[in-house]
Formats: C-alpha cells, structure tokens, sequence
C-alpha cells in the first residue's frame, strides 16, 4: 500500500461515558471538510450516537460488517464528508470474537482497509468514534491511528479516565510488539483536548479550575474549548453546524460569539499541527 496516499486516521477514545468524543468527532470531521479534505466518519460505538447524529437509522452494510464480513456503505452526509453507521449489534462483537479465539485480533480493522484499499484510499481523513471502553473494537480503532483523541471535561469521573487511557494503549502496544522485527505494530500516540470548560460570571467554576491547571500542566493537551449553549445547539434536534451558526452576521454580532469562534480555530488549529507532527514523527 502507497502509505503517502493513505488516510490520516483519528479515533476519539476515552474510557468514560459522556465527555464529548462524539461532537469532537462532528465538529473536527466539519473542519476537515470545510478545508475541501474528503473525510470518512466511522461510527463503532453500538449506542450509535454519530450516526444518530445525522439522522441516520440503518441496520444493514453497517460497521459491523468491518468485523463480521459483508458489505459497508459510506453514506454522504454532508459535502465531503461520508459516515459509515454503527449497528446495535457491534456490543456482541468483543465476546464473540474472544470465544472463537480470533487470531490477530487487535488487527481486524487494519486488514479490512488493506484489503479495501482502493476505497479508504478515496479519504483524506477517517475519524472514528467509539464506545467508551478499551475493548477489543476500540483498540482495534487506535491499532491504525496516528492519534488516539480523548475529550476530557471538568468532572472527576473524565479526568480519572486518562491514566486508564493511557495504561491501555501501553497495554496494547506491549501486547502487540513485533519481537521478531524489535518495532512497534501501533504507533498511535494520545492527545487530550479540554471541553466545556464552565464559568460563574466572571470565574470559573472549581473543577473548570482544575482542568485548566491540568491543561497547562501536560503536554499533550492542545487546548479547550469552553462552555457555549451555542455549541450544545449544534447537538439538539435541529443539529445545525456550529461553523454554519459561527458564519451568521448575527450570532458574531455578539461579541462572546466572537470570542468563542476563534478559540474554537485555535484548538482545532492546534489538533492540527499536533497531527502532521505525529504523522512526520
């Protein structure tokens, strides 16, 4: 495979439920393809909370088939972005995997796309969400990417979920290491990035407090992004693009709009130069 034409590949994964993985995926996948990159979303998370996203409620030629054999879609979603949904059914695909002693396990998804070469070779970008777990589908998902995406918000259960995070993608590169050639078969790095960082009035709230502390603590943060209703709307029943919304004489006629719209450039800017770092490392 011509690696300089293969995709850059994204997973947003952190074990804990409800950080934000989901919108990052959205909103950086817009970014992406505002800039005119072909992008492929992959959803492999069973609850289906992407695809939910886009209205999108099929059972067949789904993500699962990435595992179980078949054929997939990739629907057109938006003008170049492309969405491969999730099926309920990809909660059983861990055990069923383990109880028929799968070989190569963690590489399932590498050889799909070697074997559909053709196909994912047609992206700029594939970004993949996940469940937040650090099971066998998810690791599956950082076994071919350059970056491992962990939202991180201002609660206790989202910050404790980083040293599980990384204790996980050091347990899969040990488990994975190819002693034959002395090299790692993942070389998927992690990157954390803040979200929903909360002020009252003018200070920050205790744990918001903390995570900035944090942020400006480790390295591997690229920034945050703070606590907007406007963002939240993006995500409600009328799923209206926050950059669609942010390009609205308006809404920037308000200046905090102003001011959440460039910090909103600058973290993705920042994922940005992270990743051609990664990907030149």
């Amino acid at each position: 495979m011509d690696e300089e034409k293969f995709p850059i590949v994204l997973t947003a994964a952190l074990p804990a439920g409800g950080t934000g993985k989901t919108p990052f995926i959205k909103v950086y996948g817009e970014w992406k393809a505002r800039q005119g990159y072909k992008v492929a979303l992959i959803d492999l998370d069973h609850q289906c909370s992407l695809t939910e996203l886009y209205d999108i409620y099929e059972t067949e030629n789904t993500s699962l088939n990435l595992f179980k054999g078949g054929e997939v879609n990739f629907i057109s979603v938006e003008e170049n972005i492309w969405l491969l949904p999730a099926h309920p059914n990809l909660q059983y695909e861990p055990a069923r995997l383990r109880a028929e002693g799968t070989q190569n396990v963690y590489f399932l998804l590498e050889d799909w796309m070697y074997e559909h070469e053709d196909l994912i070779k047609s992206f700029d970008y594939l970004l993949i969400d996940t469940h937040p777990d650090t099971d066998t589908l998810t690791k599956n998902a950082l076994a071919i990417s350059t970056a491992q995406i962990g939202v991180v918000m201002p609660t206790e259960k989202s910050t404790n979920a980083i040293p599980k995070a990384e204790q996980a993608l050091i347990d899969l590169k040990t488990d994975t290491y190819d002693k034959r050639h002395q090299e790692e078969r993942v070389t998927c790095e992690l990157v954390l990035m803040g979200t929903n960082i909360e002020k009252v009035g003018k200070y920050y709230t205790r744990l918001s407090k903390q995570l900035i502390a944090l942020i400006s603590e480790d390295e591997r943060f690229v920034g945050y992004i703070p606590h907007k209703e406007l963002f939240a709307q993006a995500f409600s029943d009328e799923k209206q693009s926050i950059w669609t919304q942010l390009e609205k004489e308006a809404i920037l006629k308000v200046e905090t709009n102003q001011t959440f719209k460039q910090q909103l450039e600058e973290v993705m800017t920042e994922i940005d130069k992270k990743i051609e770092v990664l990907t030149w490392h």
